[in-house]
């Protein structure tokens, strides 16, 4: 389960609360955090998966339009939330 990553159980209980109930990563990150399934069986779903495949995707292109000092502060945001998340851990 995501409990054990501080990160992920975040971006899953944003999603569960601030998606609709006819939104397929609502759906994926409700059946997770109710234990329905835990991620990896949950992204198996075709309906899941294939939402989080096009959100990814999204992410990419909008990533590839940054300035490159935009992506650089981009990856240390990302860095800082994994480091604060393995120290969370510890």
């Amino acid at each position: 389960m995501t409990r054990d990553d501080p990160l992920a159980h975040g971006l899953l209980n944003h999603l569960a609360t601030t998606r609709g109930p006819d939104d397929p990563l609502g759906s994926l990150s409700r059946s997770v955090l109710s234990g329905q399934a835990d991620l990896r069986q949950a992204v198996t779903w075709s309906w899941h998966g294939e939402a989080l495949m096009s959100a990814f995707a999204a992410a990419l292109r909008e990533r590839e339009r940054m300035s490159p000092s935009e992506r650089a502060a981009y990856d240390q945001q990302a860095a800082a939330l994994a480091q604060r998340g393995l120290a969370q851990r510890s």
